[in-house]
């Protein structure tokens, strides 16, 4: 552990290298606050070039608690080549996620493909039956055409692929775009797939060279409370994202069985979208219920009530029991802290910042509880201790003083 009193004394013997690296460190923030535009462009660009490698190194690092399940079973079948065992593991993780995902793909698209057809072929309708249940209504008459001009804009579902999907007209060079990007989209991925086997093959001796990186360059006596703090780091963000993933799965299959059993329209497409908004933390599965009470708002009005009755149900027990034996005590975080980073978050990254506003406030949490209190309680005590020297040695040479007089 860091002696906190040593550090402390040797900075305030010198306290105006404190107040020049407290300085440096105000023109640092301030330069990269004002230039922040510059500082994101940078980061874009950096992540689009490395984009397939991070695609590697995400699907290898949320694979790897699944493979190092396997490998402490696998081990005491090969006991006398752990290499041997690892690979094993990796591999059939890895193939055991890729399966799951094709699995589960090949029997939603064909059900979703469908939903999302029937709801553009019956779109016009459903915007039709909106409006005129808008204008029958006894709403504001100056509302009343606003909402109807808005229900028109939205009645063509080709104008709503452009401006949503294409981000342009719906031409030829626009269709060729999107298609292109989802081409190169795919191939990134399948480079990825490869990339995170070879990651998690390697996952012994890269861990190995960072280690020893890290030792030589970080001073012996921070270099435990470092890999203290890495390990604390990997914890939470590990936890974090297949906790998540999983937590997203269950919430989505409870509400397809909810929708079918109900007998509502587009449940898989509704169910889809629920599991995805309930990615993001604490707004998501409100918008994700927003956008599904829409959907029944315009073609079964009667089932908007009992949809939302569920959802609020289904996120109370989702919040209170299901995350929680999911999550475990490694990510409790006051919910100012999530809100903050999911403003801060979502304006910086988009959607990645708002995905990563738990682990990230999780993280900022530990370092003050485990890190910035301690070394302050330590100065604090220390400084009662010169006082209280301080305090003594003055009684003692005034009492000694009184005695010789």
């Amino acid at each position: 552990m860091v002696n906190y009193k040593e550090r402390f004394n040797k900075y305030e013997k010198n306290r105006w290298a404190g107040l020049t690296i407290s300085l440096c460190i105000v023109v640092v923030f301030y330069m990269l606050l004002s230039h922040i535009g510059n500082v994101r462009g940078f980061l874009n660009s950096f992540l689009t070039i490395t984009s397939t490698v991070i695609i590697g190194a995400v699907i290898a690092y949320m694979v790897n608690p699944l493979a190092v399940f396997f490998f402490k079973r696998v081990k005491k079948v090969i006991k006398k080549n752990e290499d041997a065992a690892w690979i094993l593991s990796a591999t059939v993780s890895l193939v055991f996620v890729l399966g799951l995902c094709v699995a589960l793909l090949a029997v939603i698209t064909p059900m979703l493909a469908e939903n999302i057809t029937n709801f553009a072929m019956g779109l016009s309708g459903y915007m039709f039956s909106l409006k005129n249940m808008v204008l029958t209504s006894d709403i504001d008459q100056d509302l009343k055409i606003n909402i109807v001009n808005f229900i028109e804009e939205q009645s063509d579902f080709s104008a709503l692929v452009s401006k949503y999907v294409l981000g342009s007209e719906f031409t030829p060079s626009g269709v060729l775009k999107v298609s292109a990007s989802i081409g190169s989209a795919a191939f990134n991925f399948l480079i990825g797939i490869i990339l995170a086997f070879y990651f998690l093959i390697g996952k012994k001796k890269l861990v190995e060279l960072l280690s020893e990186f890290f030792y030589l360059v970080i001073p012996s006596k921070h270099y435990e409370n470092c890999s203290n703090i890495w390990t604390r780091f990997n914890s939470i963000f590990s936890r974090f994202i297949v906790c998540e993933l999983v937590d997203a799965v269950i919430v989505g299959v409870v509400n397809a069985i909810f929708m079918f059993l109900m007998h509502m329209p587009y449940a898989v497409f509704c169910s889809v979208i629920v599991a995805l908004t309930n990615l993001a933390p604490t707004f998501g599965p409100f918008v994700g219920a927003f956008i599904c009470a829409v959907i029944l708002l315009l073609v079964k009005p009667e089932f908007v009530i009992p949809f939302l009755v569920f959802t609020l149900a289904l996120q109370l027990i989702d919040g209170y029991v299901i995350k929680p034996r999911l999550f475990g005590s490694a990510l409790k975080v006051p919910a100012f802290l999530v809100l903050v980073f999911l403003v801060v978050g979502g304006k910086i990254w988009g959607v990645p910042g708002v995905l990563l506003a738990i682990p990230l406030a999780a993280i900022l949490s530990y370092i003050y509880k485990d890190i910035a209190v301690p070394w302050l309680r330590a100065r604090k005590n220390h400084k009662d201790e010169e006082e209280k020297e301080r305090r003594d040695s003055y009684i003692k040479s005034k009492n000694k003083s009184k005695s010789n007089s």
